[in-house]
């Protein structure tokens, strides 16, 4: 939808980057290249950008996406530095003294067409032979696959991999999706196919369906068949700006600090109407409009929380009242289970926002917050200036897509334990409840841990592991000593290499497993020294002696490698001041450069060292095992 010059001042008028991306995502706006110029400009002045280096390999054109690109970096707060390889050229530009490389992109856009993978796709699908498809389809998922891997091999950051869609109907027509020789179904068959291969064999690498573009955007006003046969650039400015807003919302979920938790208000957010005056029977919710707005917006909450999004709840209301709807209501699909925290009484909400950041024990900077009233949005931009504010809009139709423009919501990877989050908050609450009780009849710290029969489990240079390491490193801020962020290319490099071990552990309990919950990297420097680069852990097991527990058998692998000394830092944040103590707490003595260091001879018996008896029953790794 264009947008008129009484919607452009008004968006002109707007002080916040997620707004004005929200809104035209909502209202289907789409600016003229002048207007997005304008308001990127008025973008700039809103703040200081982060600089986002993007590199482009493409056999089609690719510099007219250029003002595209600069516009949705501006709505996710980011300066862009551009590189397009030279035109046509592919994997040229994997080498190391390429253009590319020089360039050391943050993330590398590769623009491939599926004539670049076979052949056989330069004729009609309906023309293939049956018999001949499947070697075609394998064939051409080697050849992206091989192509992907050098960039791989020789260029840092994240790679995105694209293939142009068809920008004409199936050659069958409305009969295709019932013919036995099917293209749709063999094409989506193909991508299928990589986008597995990517994930299972490549680390850093993610596969951007344009197809999906095409579906929200239409095919019709996706391309423009003027431009693609005159200049060879396929897309419309419509087109144009969905896949530079995918792109650079995938550089923004990298970049941006992680989200974690999605705090939703009730009354007028989770259904319609005020629940302790229109009762559970006049609240809008169910099949019916506007009921099933909310609902849908309820189903979309699900699926944020299948990404491993947190969801948290934060009302003002009578808990009869509200508890009535979780548990009674035949159309309310969240319930209490879906909750990892909840606050329902009458405080003021910044107040419980932050109540609910100290009972999760995560910084308020990973919070997004969604409410319907001015009073409280504005309330929590106040007061908390780090949280996420999405206002849910005015009207019930805009209401479930009103969290898909915000890029931080976006993931590149989804591990195991991001599924089990909420389960893993709940297990925690039991803990808490068991060691409330024991301390109500006298028992001590150490008799609550000793109950809880931890069982610690370390691994070593395990490459199955690779993306939640990547993701611990990016995501974890409070107990971190470094707070060093690596890519899982950065992860694998380094277990692949004789430099460097890279040890990770997970903790499980009578209430169940934590999953992979630490991790420390360390450097061979010398032939009998160490360096400590990286340990961290997350949040959730903090309290439990895990981290010394973890600390303690990495330190007698090392020693079993013939490691004598290992040298560690600190390097302080405005959040990891919890382990500023950890290092000579545990043994590690001040050096003259500021660091630390330790002699592992003496570690389990020197003054300060970590204790050798945990309530912790740990097992892995031993000499000469890479489990």
């Amino acid at each position: 939808m264009k947008i008129s010059d009484n919607q452009f001042e008004k968006l002109l008028a707007l002080q916040s980057a997620q707004e004005i991306k929200s809104i035209l995502a909502l209202r289907g706006m789409a600016p003229t290249l002048q207007q997005a110029g304008k308001l990127r400009q008025h973008l700039a002045s809103l703040g200081t950008a982060r600089t986002l280096r993007v590199g482009i390999v493409h056999t089609y054109t690719s510099e007219l996406l250029d003002p595209w690109l600069h516009f949705s970096a501006a709505l996710n707060q980011f300066d862009l530095d551009l590189y397009h390889a030279p035109y046509g050229t592919t994997v040229q530009e994997a080498t190391s003294d390429s253009g590319l490389s020089r360039h050391n992109p943050d993330l590398t856009l590769l623009l491939l067409t599926r004539e670049d993978l076979h052949p056989a796709f330069q004729v009609p699908a309906a023309c293939i032979k049956a018999e001949d498809k499947q070697d075609i389809a394998e064939q051409a998922a080697k050849t992206l696959l091989g192509i992907v891997r050098q960039f791989r091999d020789t260029v840092g950051g994240h790679i995105v991999v694209t293939l142009l869609p068809e920008q004409t109907p199936p050659g069958l027509g409305l009969y295709d999706v019932m013919a036995e020789q099917s293209e749709t179904r063999w094409w989506h068959g193909i991508k299928a196919d990589i986008a597995i291969r990517i994930r299972e064999e490549l680390s850093g690498v993610s596969f951007l369906d344009m197809d999906q573009l095409v579906m929200q955007v239409g095919r019709d006003n996706f391309f423009d068949p003027r431009l693609w046969y005159s200049s060879v650039f396929p897309f419309s400015s419509d087109g144009a700006l969905a896949i530079c807003n995918a792109v650079t919302s995938i550089g923004a979920s990298l970049h941006l600090t992680k989200a974690k938790v999605i705090v939703v208000d009730a009354d007028n957010t989770l259904w319609g109407g005020v629940i302790g005056e229109d009762g559970i029977d006049g609240i809008a919710l169910g099949p019916e409009h506007p009921g099933r707005a909310f609902v849908d917006f309820q189903k979309r909450l699900l699926s944020l929380q299948q990404r491993g999004f947190i969801l948290a709840l934060c009302s003002k209301n009578n808990p009869e009242d509200l508890n009535e709807v979780l548990l009674s209501h035949p159309h309310q699909l969240l319930k209490n289970e879906h909750f990892a925290a909840q606050r329902v009484n009458w405080l003021p909400k910044p107040d419980n926002l932050q109540s609910i950041a100290e009972e999760l024990n995560l910084g308020l900077d990973s919070f997004v917050f969604v409410d319907d009233s001015d009073y409280e949005c504005s309330a929590v931009r106040h007061s908390l200036p780090a949280v996420d504010v999405i206002q849910v809009p005015s009207r019930p139709t805009d209401i479930p897509a009103c969290l898909d423009a915000l890029a931080r919501l976006e993931i590149v990877s989804l591990t195991a334990e991001d599924l089990e989050k909420t389960v893993m908050y709940a297990q925690e609450r039991m803990r808490k409840t068991q060691r409330e009780q024991l301390s109500e009849t006298g028992g001590s710290i150490d008799d609550y841990l000793r109950s809880l029969n931890m069982k610690m489990s370390v691994r070593l240079d395990d490459t199955a592991s690779v993306a939640r390491l990547a993701q611990l490193t990016q995501k974890t801020n409070q107990f971190n000593l470094t707070t060093r962020r690596y890519t899982e290319k950065d992860i694998t490099g380094m277990i692949t290499s004789e430099r460097f071990f890279v040890y990770h552990f997970s903790l499980a309990d009578n209430f169940g497993s934590s999953g992979i919950v630490g991790l420390a990297i360390v450097e061979l420097s010398a032939a009998n020294k160490a360096r400590l680069d990286t340990f961290l852990m997350s949040c959730r097991v903090i309290g439990r002696m895990a981290e010394q527990a973890f600390l303690s058998r990495v330190v007698k692998h090392l020693k079993t490698r013939g490691i004598e000394q290992l040298s560690a830092e600190y390097i302080p944040t405005r959040k990891n001041v919890l382990v500023e103590n950890f290092l000579p707490d545990n043994g590690f003595q001040t050096s003259g450069d500021g660091g630390y260091t330790t002699c592992l001879g003496n570690t389990a018996s020197g003054a300060g060292a970590p204790a050798d008896d945990f309530p912790i029953t740990i097992e892995g790794p031993v000499q000469d095992e890479h489990i």
